[in-house]
């Protein structure tokens, strides 16, 4: 995990130097107290062994408050007060959104101070959207700090002040029947939070009402998502060509976008669904993979690690007034690893073979987003049906376009606006669904 920061710290860098003309003096403040919370917490990483080793207990008793009281003060410089935020669809702040017959949620992700939430990104997934926004605060103690909480959230999974936020929101929004959608988006580790909550929500709220929750992540860092079990409506998938696919729809839609050269969603999405074969990982994966042109004209893959909430939402959906914005990479057709699908599910089936010789359990113990009813009794039969309906969710999607096939881009009411054209939005765009 420590081998992410060289490339967080990169791509950072290159963020500030491609919008430095437009910084505001707050989000300068904002990166001084990144800067210090980071050298701080290095140093006392670096010097924590060696002076417990030679001060006495009081003395490095004394070192490590005064270094852990710098610490949360600068982080309350970050963090502020409030937990939530809201705006309407012009990117005004407002607290009146109950009325709304929509929700929409965003969670932020690493290191995104409460300013920036409410100045920047809310306001702008406001306008792009054309709805209002609610914005949770992620609570961020510096780049090395928030490391080792990812770590540790993503191995012995806790509440905090954001999931609370989340899971009281959702499950208000969820049980109101004046609310037809709920919307929920989230970046890099913000995804844990909503990951978990889910799982809550799959316990306490019956699965026909989870059918109105989409959750969108991008470079999603958590390691699974489990949707509610049950019985199976079949709703047909309309394409712009006339076509149709038959797509299960269970519980709440999911849909992960993840550039394959994003650290995040390395250790997060693309791990859990490219190695991590009988793990629980539900929803459409799109994969981007990012290309740079040479100049003989051949296209070649970019190594430099993409992982900003920004270079997502600029390649998916670029601002149509520049001059100088390409084509969104939904536009581009879809490749589908239909490989990887099928052994997702063949692994579920091994899985439910392997705990009925052990009678522990007669479930399955994992599906995909176009996997079958894992909460039957008959596993087998699951089995058997989720591999024919991943191979017939594959065959549907081949050809099509990444806008045919996602619902966020039906949402979509304006582009994202770039201050400065970017290497990340040339790229090529390659999407898998599994």
């Amino acid at each position: 995990m420590w081998q992410m920061m060289p490339g967080l710290m990169a791509s950072l860098r290159t963020h500030v130097a491609n919008h430095r003309q437009h910084l505001s003096k707050s989000h300068l403040k904002d990166i001084i107290v990144q800067l210090s919370l980071a050298i701080v917490e290095v140093g006392m990483i670096t010097l924590a062994i060696p002076l417990f080793a030679v001060l006495p207990g009081i003395l490095f008793s004394a070192w490590l408050a005064i270094s852990m009281s710098l610490v949360f003060g600068l982080s309350w410089l970050m963090n502020g007060n409030e937990i939530m935020v809201s705006c309407d669809e012009f990117g005004n702040s407002t607290n009146d959104i109950d009325d709304d017959d929509e929700r929409w949620i965003f969670i932020g992700g690493m290191g995104t101070s409460s300013l920036h939430l409410t100045q920047c990104t809310v306001p702008r997934l406001a306008r792009l959207f054309g709805r209002s926004f609610s914005g949770i605060q992620m609570a961020t103690y510096g780049l090395p700090f928030d490391m080792l909480l990812l770590a540790i959230q993503r191995c012995f999974p806790f509440q905090t002040q954001a999931s609370r936020a989340l899971y009281t929101e959702l499950r208000s929004a969820l049980l109101d029947a004046a609310v037809h959608r709920v919307a929920v988006l989230a970046h890099n580790n913000g995804s844990l939070p909503v990951a978990h909550v889910l799982a809550r929500l799959c316990a306490d709220i019956q699965p026909e009402k989870l059918t109105k929750l989409e959750i969108y992540t991008f470079g999603a860092a958590a390691s699974e998502f489990v949707v509610p079990v049950g019985e199976n409506n079949r709703r047909p998938t309309r394409f712009d060509d006339g076509s149709a696919a038959a797509v299960e729809e269970r519980g709440p839609h999911i849909e992960h976008f993840a550039y394959a050269n994003d650290p995040f969603a390395q250790m997060g999405v693309l791990r859990s669904v490219h190695k991590k074969l009988d793990g629980r990982f539900c929803g459409g994966v799109f994969v981007i993979h990012n290309q740079v042109p040479q100049p003989s004209g051949h296209w070649v893959a970019d190594q430099r690690p993409v992982m900003l909430l920004t270079d997502y939402l600029s390649a998916l959906f670029p601002d149509p007034s520049s001059p100088h914005a390409p084509s969104s990479i939904l536009d581009h057709v879809m490749m589908i690893d239909r490989d990887i699908a099928e052994k997702r599910e063949l692994a579920a089936m091994a899985n439910y073979a392997q705990t009925r010789r052990s009678r522990k359990d007669s479930r399955r113990l994992s599906w995909t987003g176009l996997g079958a009813t894992v909460g039957g009794k008959s596993g087998v039969m699951d089995g058997v049906m989720g591999l024919e309906m991943a191979r017939r969710g594959c065959r549907d999607c081949d050809g099509h376009r990444g806008r045919e096939v996602s619902w966020l881009a039906n949402y979509v009411q304006t582009g994202w606006v770039v201050e400065k054209e970017s290497h990340i939005v040339d790229a090529m765009g390659i999407g898998g669904r599994f």
